[in-house]
């Protein structure tokens, strides 16, 4: 028999492979080097996994670490039998596309590698002697020149008839079958997999993320009490959009949330799959399920590492900003709908691509597009065809891949602490200094580790008793007495700290055992670490992030450094502590503090104070002009609350700030509303500007960062002076 083979999808260098779909992987090292790992580029950063084959082989009676066997993507009960079908076949054309697929089945038997590669897998492993292919067609639209045909599938391999049967491949294959002149149908290339289902990709992640761990160490044993020093927190990233989950990213946490008497308590509420190990599937469908099914957005799933298996935390949504509900719920019942006899029109599938595209699932329509025109030939034309073509690269999954892409070769900071630890490290071991011990004790702090913290600075002051300052010269010795203040000013302050770390290779993050808030957090954090790599593309460093349980801790702390922190409506603040050098300003410490409040959103507000972090270091720490900064924070963050209709009230009412106004910044109440809200709005107006966009903006940053004065750094960019800025957004900018 000869089968014609689909074009498997061309292989990313160094993807891996999963059937499950498009589920892109952020690798987050720990960024401390005590633990022996060096955080080299690849192995902090993402990799991606693109739908054909399975990441490892599963059992067909279930999976360890907690991954049930049985998702919703095509998995075949034994000896089940083949129920009849959504068609409009007749029992001649229906037995004809049967026998077709009885003998595909037979021929995976035969090990025949052209059916194997039809049904995705490639080479298997040789152990595998006996393999065994059960197909269900589910629905079979036939028309004039041929049939499409929707099947659910599964491969299983074995060495022999006494043991356990693996799951090799599985899922649900759509297919366009030719009308052949002897009343027989054929294969083509003409070939759909079904929308990827996210419990399935996040099931495989857990599961290969459990595999890996489970190479490198064990946890020791902890009282109730303690949090696992091993700990591993795991954060799934998916989208809701058209009826259906996307899997789009993971990443890992070092460290661990809830100590072990509330893990084994939380671990306890989920269900148990057949090995009595609760079931990451079954807990994510129940989230899942918690969010309405005609509101699109991104959900953030947060597992932490427990002594069987993973163990759910919470589930955290962002707000949606983008989709309106009649276009979600228009696409959600095309989805339902097209699972009827639907199925069987052309036009069906045309109307379902259309309501797709409103949503931006973008790749689905293509498909549905095709299968209209497959049914029905000129439904849809050629033009329309190569339109929806093109728009697969605006897809969501295919945008998140561009966008990790693009992080990737953008990396880690040079300035990052793992770099320069292990630099100073070498350093110190071929000629020990008091100045390189504190150094290195410095980055250690902005680690959150104030045991290694302290060990440096301690075993600096024994290197000073002993007189290794004599002879050292003036400016090390400066640099001496500040680094030695500096850490001893942390070393004060790190009892009042949460004493919680959770690290990643961006974010150190102290927060308080068992403080569910801090789910919350973490969600905010990974989202605006792709937010401001998107719009800066610039390395960035690890930053630490302070999360307090009330705003009178909160306040308590950084009311100490900042005046601004006593307001009532600052709900996050980044202190940063610069030293000026002939050099110019260098950053010894810099810390985002923050509370859960609910009367705000934590993704905007954490947006915002990153993105002040991404402006200091584009600027490398000197002055840029207060409106600036905030626009930009603000623009981050998706935009200052109500910021469009409050610039337009103060037009109508001639109540604009003046340029000289914002760069004086003195500003309160209703005035400093306003004041974000302009700075937002020019921000938007250089950045949509087509003779400048995004790039001036960046431009603009790093001619300040060169001491350029800032009136003359706009100049230099945009061909105007401030005020000529201000002039012309208020005569053109204004939307």
């Amino acid at each position: 028999m000869t089968l014609n083979i689909r074009r498997m999808p061309r292989r990313i260098p160094h993807c891996r492979i999963s059937e499950r779909g498009v589920l892109l992987q952020t690798l987050s090292g720990s960024g401390h080097p005590s633990s022996g790992l060096r955080l080299g580029f690849c192995a902090l950063w993402l990799w991606l996994l693109l739908a054909v084959l399975p990441l490892q082989p599963t059992h067909a009676q279930g999976l360890d670490a907690n991954v049930p066997d049985t998702a919703d993507t095509g998995v075949l009960a034994p000896d089940g039998d083949d129920p009849t079908p959504v068609t409009n076949a007749s029992s001649t054309e229906l037995r004809a596309i049967r026998q077709l697929f009885t003998r595909l089945e037979r021929s995976v038997a035969a090990h025949d590698a052209t059916a194997l590669k039809f049904l995705g897998i490639i080479n298997p492993a040789p152990q595998y002697a006996i393999l065994n292919a059960q197909t269900r067609l589910t629905h079979v639209a036939v028309s004039p020149t041929g049939a499409l045909v929707r099947q659910r599938y599964q491969i299983t391999g074995a060495p022999d008839d006494h043991t356990l049967a693996t799951t090799l491949g599985r899922g649900v294959h759509e297919l366009w079958l030719t009308r052949l002149n002897t009343g027989e149908f054929a294969f083509t290339s003409q070939h759909w997999q079904a929308p990827a289902d996210a419990v399935a990709a996040f099931s495989d992640a857990a599961r290969e993320e459990w595999n890996a761990l489970a190479k490198t160490n064990n946890a020791a044993d902890e009282t109730a009490t303690q949090v696992d020093p091993n700990g591993v927190m795991l954060h799934l990233v998916a989208a809701q959009r058209g009826g259906r989950w996307l899997a789009l990213r993971r990443s890992r946490w070092n460290g661990a949330l809830l100590d072990r008497a509330h893990l084994l308590q939380t671990a306890a509420t989920m269900d148990a799959n057949a090995h009595g190990t609760p079931s990451v599937g079954e807990w994510l469908t129940r989230q899942m399920a918690r969010f309405p099914t005609d509101r699109p957005g991104v959900v953030h799933f947060i597992l932490q590492r427990g002594p069987r298996g993973w163990v759910g935390l919470g589930a955290v949504a962002e707000p949606n900003t983008r989709f309106v509900a009649v276009d979600e719920s228009t696409a959600s019942a095309w989805r339902q709908q097209i699972k009827s006899e639907s199925y069987l029109s052309a036009r069906a599938h045309r109307e379902f691509a259309v309501a797709l595209s409103k949503i931006e699932l973008y790749a689905e329509a293509a498909d549905e597009y095709e299968k209209a025109e497959a049914l029905e030939p000129g439904l849809i034309g050629t033009v329309a065809l190569r339109q929806a073509q093109a728009a697969r690269n605006r897809d969501p999954q295919a945008q998140t891949i561009r966008q990790l892409q693009n992080e990737a070769s953008v990396g880690l900071g040079a300035e990052h602490p793992t770099y320069v630890i292990n630099a100073l490290v070498r350093a110190q071991q071929s000629q020990p200094s008091v100045l390189n011990t504190l150094r290195i004790g410095l980055e250690y702090s902005k680690l959150a580790d104030d045991k290694l913290a302290s060990t440096c600075l301690d075993q600096a002051q024994m290197m000073i008793k002993r007189g290794a300052l004599t002879g050292v010269n003036p400016d090390d010795a400066a640099w001496v007495n500040v680094l030695f203040e500096h850490l001893q000013d942390r070393k004060r302050l790190a009892p009042y700290k949460p004493p919680n770390v959770l690290r990643s290779a961006l974010f150190t993050v102290r927060c308080w055992p068992n403080d569910l808030d801090a789910l919350k957090l973490l969600a905010a954090l990974e989202a605006a670490q792709h937010t401001v790599y998107a719009d800066f593309g610039v390395p960035m460093g690890s930053t630490e992030v302070v999360l307090w349980r009330t705003q009178n801790e909160f306040q308590h702390y950084t009311s100490e450094f900042s005046q601004q922190a006593t307001s009532e409506f600052v709900a996050a603040l980044t202190l940063t502590k610069l030293i000026a050098t002939q050099q110019g300003p260098v950053v010894l410490g810099e810390e985002i503090n923050v509370f859960i409040d609910p009367r705000t959103d934590p993704f905007s507000t954490v947006a915002h104070e990153y993105g002040h972090v991404a402006v200091r270091h584009l600027s490398r720490g000197r002055f840029v002009p207060v409106w600036f900064n905030e626009g930009i924070a603000s623009a981050v963050e998706g935009g200052y609350d109500g910021y469009v209709p409050r610039v337009r009230r103060a037009v109508r009412s001639n109540n604009l700030l003046s340029m000289r106004d914002m760069q004086e910044w003195d500003v309160d109440g209703e005035r400093a509303f306003l004041a974000y809200s302009q700075a937002n709005s020019i921000i938007d107006y250089i950045v949509s500007n087509p003779r400048w966009g995004r790039p001036a903006m960046l431009e603009i940053l790093r001619q300040l960062g060169q001491d350029v004065a800032p009136d003359t750094a706009f100049h230099n960019v945009l061909g105007l002076s401030t005020q000529e800025l201000w002039d012309a957004w208020a005569q053109e900018g204004i939307r």
